[in-house]
């Protein structure tokens, strides 16, 4: 009886670390958490200005 109580005691204790582990690796995977700051959020980037040119067909 207290074997079934410990082995029972162990698999929820591995299911709750894993359950936590995946979840942090999943925070981590959605990138840096924004908390009301600019930090982490990237800069806007430039776009290419429009080429004289409309033939753009390298193969021409």
């Amino acid at each position: 009886m207290n074997l079934s109580h410990a082995l029972r005691a162990a698999l929820v204790t591995a299911a709750i670390a894993g359950a936590a582990a995946l979840g942090t690796q999943v925070a981590q995977a959605d990138g840096p958490a924004v908390t009301g700051t600019t930090a982490g959020v990237p800069a806007p980037q430039a776009t290419p200005a429009p080429s004289g040119s409309t033939d753009t067909n390298p193969w021409d």
